[in-house]
């Protein structure tokens, strides 16, 4: 125990917490209104909790939790063909399976901006996760959130994570219907539409958002009616379904700036066991909208040596649904950007080719330097991309290029 003592206080999570204190709280200022606000008693008590949950935050972020056993895998559920999908219920979580997602990312325009045509104003990531454990063969739960909001006018991505509070009801996620919640960061459905509430930290002030999602279409099941393969394994799979081209009306609060914007979003939802092979490091992941109507999206995951070792892929129409093999695109890296204080090395320029659709686009990061994590936390690049027309707009994920992803 003193050595997991030691090996916390100076771990990079014990000093993002003690660095970063209003993880945990919102600052509105004068703008009460707008967003709930903590008092400084509630905000030390929280900044309390998280520290007693420091092996969970050292779990997650060195990997410890993110390569379970073998045996401890067996016990949890696997993805299978056939799963019976029912809504609203399969919004919740799914505490049978050991990893689980709930995944948001968005562009913001000014009102008078046309969608397709402008440049954004800004884009937002907001993602919940969700792992499981087996203590005495009973599941137990731990989160982790990531909120990122990219500056177009600043040129600038700026993230923040929250890590544990499952155990006091701190953060968690209902099994019935969609509630995510660590803190005061919050993804639930409000009647037939969704709100997401939550908050980035920066150096001069904190981006402070609460969006409506309107969603008017069923859920897009990936991959073969939401079983979506992710290698030639037994096993290596996730239930798997998105929800495109999300209407967005956003109110940001920056400093005494107040902004009401329009977007377009996307969700994903994903729950699995080990669906990685064991010769995979990483993926890329593009979610991706045309003026059209179509929705495309397509990921591949790679090997060290950064060949490709299963791949694959889906587009949505007015015309229904297409799955897309991975002879079906290709996705091809045109020019890196080096993380300045990390590792990696990102594709921030790639070429899409889908022939069947058509589609043969260069696809550009809005802003190169999107890397999310620091140092001692998984690092990867995450961040909004446009063609070069705004033809194609969406977000591209990169993950295993600074180390290997575990799970």
């Amino acid at each position: 125990m003193n050595k997991i003592k030691a090996r916390f206080a100076d771990s990079p999570v014990a000093t993002s917490m003690h660095t970063s204190r209003n993880a945990f709280s919102l600052r509105t200022g004068g703008h009460s209104g707008f967003m709930s606000r903590f008092s400084e008693s509630t905000e030390h008590l929280l900044i309390m909790i998280v520290a007693g949950f420091c092996i969970v935050a050292i779990l997650f972020f060195d990997g410890s939790v993110m390569a379970q056993p073998k045996p401890e895998l067996q016990a949890h559920s696997r993805a299978e063909r056939g799963y019976s999908w029912s809504f609203p219920r399969d919004h919740g979580r799914h505490p049978s399976f050991q990893t689980e997602w709930w995944y948001y990312t968005g562009q913001l325009y000014d009102a008078e901006d046309e969608i397709f045509r402008s440049t954004p104003r800004f884009g937002f990531q907001l993602t919940f996760f969700r792992r499981s454990t087996l203590i005495d063969g009973k599941p137990h739960d731990q989160m982790l959130a990531h909120a990122a909001v990219t500056d177009l006018r600043r040129k600038k991505t700026f993230s923040t994570a929250r890590v544990g509070g499952a155990e006091v009801g701190l953060a968690g996620a209902s099994q019935s219907f969609l509630r995510v919640w660590s803190g005061d960061w919050t993804a639930e459905s409000v009647g037939t539409d969704q709100m997401l509430r939550f908050s980035v930290p920066t150096d001069d002030g904190d981006y402070l958002l609460r969006l409506i999602i309107r969603d008017a279409s069923l859920p897009w099941l990936q991959g073969e009616k939401g079983w979506s393969q992710k290698a030639n394994c037994s096993g290596c799979a996730s239930q798997y379904y998105s929800l495109p081209r999300l209407a967005v009306s956003a109110d940001v609060l920056y400093g005494e700036a107040r902004v009401t914007l329009k977007g377009i979003g996307w969700m994903d939802h994903e729950f699995m066991t080990n669906s990685l092979s064991d010769a995979q490091v990483g993926w890329d992941w593009m979610g991706l909208m045309l003026p059209d109507g179509r929705s495309v999206m397509v990921y591949r995951l790679r090997r060290q040596d950064g060949s490709v070792d299963f791949s694959a892929g889906s587009v949505r129409s007015k015309d229904g649904e297409k799955p897309l093999a991975g002879s079906d695109f290709t996705m091809t890296p045109l020019e890196n950007w080096s993380s300045p204080t990390g590792k990696g090395v990102y594709p921030i320029r790639w070429r899409l080719d889908i022939p069947s659709e058509g589609i043969q686009k260069i696809i550009d990061a809005r802003v190169r330097d999107s890397e999310i994590g620091n140092e001692g936390a998984m690092r990867y690049w995450e961040g909004p991309v446009a063609s070069q027309d705004e033809a194609l707009i969406g977000y591209l994920e990169m993950t295993g290029y600074d180390e290997r992803v575990k799970f």
